[in-house]
């Protein structure tokens, strides 16, 4: 099983690649909100809010399909074992701080400590815009949810769920969509032959390792 020690030192970069991906979709979120407001338009604030946060999660994919992509060959050579929860973890890490406010926003809404929920809820709107024309615009008993203390933990549930599912697919070899993965230049791209005469490779050095595994133990 992989250490705590190791996880971080293997999968760090792809956490912060992620909470990056997540303050510059904000910013880019928190702009169009703006606009939005400024145009005094619910419907104009609730699609930008919609679209940034769709292409916040193909950011997300993006990056998990190609963490469990690294790790295949590491997988089928048995170096590692298959962990289909490690995407979700890897989510879990890069959205700590996210938690942490929701926390510090739970205590202050419950407590009545205004200062203590005010400054983490100011911080949240900044770091996760994308999300608040959608909280704005959906109300429950005549309340936005962005004024629900409990719906900040949940926002980051789509990233963990988006990143779980990415991180299998790149581990398994197939796509649930392309969006969030650049393709390759076209002079750099393998043909079709080159990728059948590498997976056959793939399959070969596999077979060869199993065999060799199989003659050291007898």
């Amino acid at each position: 099983m992989t250490s705590i020690k190791e996880f971080f030192k293997r999968y760090s970069y792809e956490s912060v690649r992620m909470a990056l991906n997540q303050i510059a979709t904000s910013m880019f979120g928190f702009a169009l909100a703006m606009t939005a407001v400024q145009a005094n338009s619910q419907a104009l604030l609730l699609g930008t809010s919609i679209g940034s946060i769709a292409f916040y999660l193909f950011l997300v994919y993006g990056t998990a399909w190609r963490m469990g992509s690294n790790d295949r060959m590491s997988i089928e050579y048995g170096k590692i074992p298959f962990n289909p929860w490690r995407g979700l973890l890897v989510s879990l890490l890069a959205n700590s701080l996210n938690f942490l406010l929701a926390i510090l926003i739970m205590i202050g809404a419950l407590t009545g400590l205004g200062e203590l929920e005010t400054i983490p809820r100011t911080i949240t709107l900044l770091i996760q815009a994308m999300y608040q024309g959608t909280l704005a615009f959906v109300k429950i008993g005549g309340e936005a949810l962005n004024e629900r203390w409990w719906v900040y933990f949940l926002l980051p549930l789509p990233a963990m769920i988006t990143s779980l599912l990415g991180y299998i697919a790149g581990a398994k070899d197939f796509h649930i969509t392309k969006m969030g993965i650049p393709e390759l230049p076209e002079s750099d791209r393998p043909s079709r032959q080159e990728m059948k005469a590498k997976r056959a490779a793939e399959k070969q050095a596999k077979r060869a390792a199993k065999e060799q595994s199989k003659n050291s133990r007898e």
